[in-house]
């Protein structure tokens, strides 16, 4: 009798917790939108719309927008005049109950984003020269022997699910990353600005303090930016498509992780990608092992030993560590 008791008790516990956990989901905020379809990208999910002001969220601008309902994808075209649901959901957007109100005519899609390549996966990348947070002057080829990641943003980006999410993302992998010392010295972050007539360096600073919040926060995540050209050459290397639409900037989201040898190795399209997954390429990143001399090295700390005595990088050899 007791035990039956004890187990309705429980039944009753986990019913309850069930319960609780249903009632937590996350508020929502909802916003009327009405705009001109500018570009389709089935295979993203998104719609880039020009829309109009929304009340009490943001101006008028042209963005790319999540969009769940499959079927629209076989409807939507640039051009197009749309009303539609913005649904704002903690770190996630998308839109929702979309209606064509108006057939694009000939020519309206002249608005569509420039083409952009991909870099190959294994290609070496660039010496590009930029400038960070401190008003310094960097070039990637510095980072040489640390495994670097790097990812594109603008610190006046309105959605939560593009540049903020990159920054709360490079949050989290940072707090992975010095928790373990081995990443600690292997390792190197780096968001790019693509606004660099508004993301000054005193800008990037700012907003990097709000992210990278550790007692010297820019020793290994750095934000930088560069003229307009030199920061374009860094996104088309990288496959990264933006463009200025009626003075916002409309853009996709590229992240790439660089080997020590400079070699990309990973890159991660979208805002799918998860921390967890990017620190567990980071850990086989550094496992990977040279035998240099009589020492088996990391992978980066062998390549900048072997820099500093070429004679001894000719008998090195690499291997995965057990």
């Amino acid at each position: 009798m007791r035990r039956q008791q004890l187990t309705i008790i429980l039944l009753a516990i986990t019913s309850s917790l069930l319960s609780c956990h249903k009632q937590k989901s996350l508020p929502q905020q909802r916003y009327d939108l009405r705009g001109k379809v500018v570009a389709v990208d089935p295979d993203a999910g998104t719609v880039t719309v020009a829309h109009q002001a929304i009340p009490g969220y943001m101006g008028a601008m042209t963005m790319g927008f999540i969009v769940k309902d499959r079927w629209a994808f076989k409807v939507l075209k640039p051009g197009q005049t749309l009303n539609a649901t913005l649904v704002i959901e903690g770190d996630h957007s998308w839109l929702e109950g979309l209606v064509v109100t108006e057939e694009g005519k000939p020519g309206s899609d002249s608005l569509a984003p420039p083409e952009s390549g991909r870099a190959p996966l294994g290609q070496e990348v660039p010496d590009f020269s930029l400038v960070n947070q401190d008003g310094k002057h960097i070039h990637l080829h510095q980072y040489h022997g640390k495994d670097l990641l790097l990812t594109f943003i603008y610190t006046r980006c309105p959605l939560p699910d593009y540049c903020p999410l990159m920054s709360r993302n490079f949050a989290q992998v940072m707090e992975q990353i010095r928790s373990d010392p081995e990443l600690v010295a292997s390792t190197h972050l780096l968001s790019i600005s693509i606004d660099p007539e508004f993301d000054t360096p005193a800008v990037l600073r700012a907003y990097g303090r709000n992210y990278a919040s550790n007692s010297n926060p820019f020793n290994q995540w750095e934000f930088v930016t560069g003229t307009p050209d030199q920061v374009r050459k860094v996104a088309e290397f990288f496959g990264l498509r933006y463009w200025t639409d009626r003075g916002q900037i409309v853009h996709s989201l590229v992240t790439a992780l660089i080997d020590a040898d400079g070699k990309v190795v990973q890159l991660y399209r979208g805002n799918d990608w998860q921390p967890a997954q990017v620190v567990s390429d980071l850990r086989q990143a550094v496992s990977t092992v040279v035998s240099f001399g009589s020492k088996v090295l990391p992978a980066g700390l062998a390549r900048r030993a072997a820099s500093q005595n070429p004679t001894r990088s000719s008998n090195s050899k690499a291997t995965r560590a057990p």
